[in-house]
């Protein structure tokens, strides 16, 4: 029996997403400057994303029932997106690379995938009955009510989690910005994706609604894509600058290790310990302060904050009268 395809405008624009996804995924994983771990990271999170989106397609257009192996098959993807994200954010703020105690973060992936297994060694046609409900599923429903909501949790946890991270970090001008905005859409998928199977037990539901979770997933490839292009220093790996920004401190001498580390110390002087209370606060006595020269505590504030020493100063001076105000 001859088993129909359809295809219509929302799946075409999810599947020419998900080639796009493919290929900044690939530009990513060949990007020779900056940090290449960071980059990896960033190619993995958009394949599984990419991947994830292609199998919704082949499901809306019934092509699913034609390769029976392909369903079910990124479902367990999703215990990788908030472990991927969270290593990324921590690789461009540290440079910290991977060890293994990283790989405890797979650990509720690879527990998920081994529950599927019943499903995943079904042949083709067990498997096709089974999605035409002509064949019993493998699983107990309870059980896979269980593995989808430890989904969610899972996601929802580690969205969080980023966010309390993010939150601890040195304000880093755009890097900041990026990665605030990067766990936002995040964000967006994990409620798209929780309210769908929330709002599929309701009589009013319509099935077209699931579209709405490619559609986030869609953005969030094409928000990795155009930053890509607007600013290319989000494959560098590290710390942004601004995208016009001149080049007067390209034979600085600072490293980008040095850069962060002196920021770090920057934002400690001048937050914790309020070092902008000093009516008399400069640039040169900044500097004595952090054993480090004018040029660069101006070059680390100017790249990294996106400002100049007064401009830095005076927000700091009235986010605090901000705060006694309220």
């Amino acid at each position: 029996m001859e088993i129909p395809t359809r295809f219509d405008a929302w799946t075409i624009v999810f599947l020419i997403a998900a080639v796009q996804g493919y290929f900044v995924a690939f530009v990513l994983a060949r990007w020779r400057q900056g940090q290449k771990q960071s980059n990896r990271l960033l190619a993995a999170l958009l394949l599984l994303f990419s991947l994830t989106l292609t199998e919704y397609v082949f499901y809306w257009s019934n092509n699913v029932l034609i390769y029976p192996q392909i369903a079910g098959a990124t479902e367990m993807f999703t215990f990788l997106f908030g472990p991927l994200i969270y290593l990324y954010c921590r690789t461009i703020y540290e440079g910290k690379p991977l060890t293994k105690s990283d790989l405890w973060h797979t650990l509720p992936f690879l527990l998920a995938v081994g529950c599927n297994m019943p499903w995943y060694v079904l042949d083709a046609e067990t498997k096709r009955a089974a999605l035409q409900q002509q064949h019993p599923w493998p699983l107990p429903r309870v059980w896979m009510q269980v593995l989808l909501w430890s989904r969610i949790a899972h996601m929802i946890c580690y969205t969080v989690w980023n966010f309390i991270y993010l939150r601890r970090q040195p304000r880093v001008g755009i890097t900041t910005r990026w990665a605030l905005r990067l766990n936002m859409f995040f964000g967006g998928f994990v409620v798209a994706y929780m309210s769908y199977f929330i709002l599929v037990r309701f009589p009013f539901f319509n099935a077209t609604w699931d579209y709405h979770i490619s559609a986030v997933m869609t953005a969030f490839i094409y928000l990795i894509a155009y930053s890509g292009y607007v600013q290319p220093a989000v494959f560098d790996g590290y710390q942004w600058t601004e995208p016009n920004a001149p080049v007067k401190y390209r034979n600085s001498g600072l490293t980008p290790e040095a850069s962060r580390s002196l920021l770090q110390n920057l934002t400690f002087l001048m937050e914790q310990e309020k070092a902008y209370h000093d009516p008399d606060i400069n640039l040169e006595k900044l500097a004595n302060s952090l054993n480090a020269s004018k040029h660069h505590v101006s070059q680390v504030i100017n790249e990294h904050l996106g400002v100049s020493f007064f401009e830095y100063v005076n927000q700091l001076r009235i986010e605090e009268a901000k705060q006694i105000l309220a």
